[in-house]
């Protein structure tokens, strides 16, 4: 009897894992509805079909991927990092939506550097050209317990070790970065302050800079750390895409959500 009950379970393994994934699709989707519904209905329904096509890729394709887990281990051996990993649970995410610049090269703007696990990342592409990191390095709300010091002295040393040296960091808001700027950029990365209005500035100025085919990414998409949900970054992302719409394609959606210019 153990033998029959061994056989029919290895004969459907494959099935079995297949449905447990699709349950855990399902079941993320479900949460993440829950969550767009307190802020749009309307955009519940239309980001329903995106939500689950990017929840498939994550479940099926990256989920506890070797591959990730060997690069995550390469970039804390070769930089320093002090505190928590919040980025590279998003690296073959990146790597799926980077690669529609592969004919091109890369000139990468980061809002919110942190200690640049991100600009790193972007650093060591082959068709990387320059990169620019803006931050203040004075942390928000959930920052309270950070040496925002060492932070700024962990970036910089990390991109003196970083492959590509056409690197530039600007220390203070994002806005008087935008108003001093005139360059165009095709990779841009907005993880600054998480404040609705705040967000709201970075992701109009960042599209008035981003050049036709860029790519914008929003991390924190989900993040609800405020309890007026009025003050948190999707309500601000939504309403910018809401104006934009006709000059934006939404390609993935999960904790973040990433853009096209058309």
């Amino acid at each position: 009897m153990k033998l029959i009950k061994f056989f029919f379970l290895f004969l459907f393994r494959d099935r079995q894992s297949k449905l447990i994934k699709y349950l855990s699709v399902l079941s993320t989707t479900f949460k993440y509805l829950i969550r767009l519904s307190k802020v749009s209905l309307k955009y519940t329904v239309f980001l329903f079909p995106k939500i689950i096509k990017s929840q498939i890729f994550l479940e099926f394709y990256s989920t506890f991927n070797k591959t990730r887990i060997n690069k995550v281990a390469y970039f804390d051996k070769k930089y320093q990092f002090n505190y928590p990993d919040w980025f590279s649970g998003k690296i073959l995410v990146w790597e799926k939506i980077i690669k529609e610049l592969d004919d091109k090269k890369i000139d990468y703007l980061e809002i919110g550097s942190f200690e640049g696990r991100s600009a790193v990342f972007v650093s060591e592409l082959k068709n990387i050209n320059s990169i620019t990191c803006v931050d203040t390095f004075q942390g928000g709300d959930e920052h309270s317990s950070v040496d925002f010091k060492e932070v700024f002295n962990n970036l910089k040393n990390n991109l003196e070790k970083t492959p590509n040296q056409n690197y530039k960091i600007f220390k203070g808001k994002s806005n008087n970065f935008f108003i001093q700027n005139s360059r165009k950029f095709n990779l841009i990365y907005i993880d600054g302050s998480h404040f609705y209005e705040d967000v709201k500035l970075d992701f109009e100025n960042s599209l008035n800079c981003l050049e036709k085919e860029g790519i914008l990414i929003c991390d924190d998409f989900l993040w609800f750390y405020y309890k007026d949900i009025r003050n948190n970054p999707m309500k601000a992302i939504l309403e910018c895409y809401e104006k934009n719409k006709n000059n934006l394609e939404i390609i993935f959606v999960n904790y973040q959500i990433i853009f096209k210019k058309k």
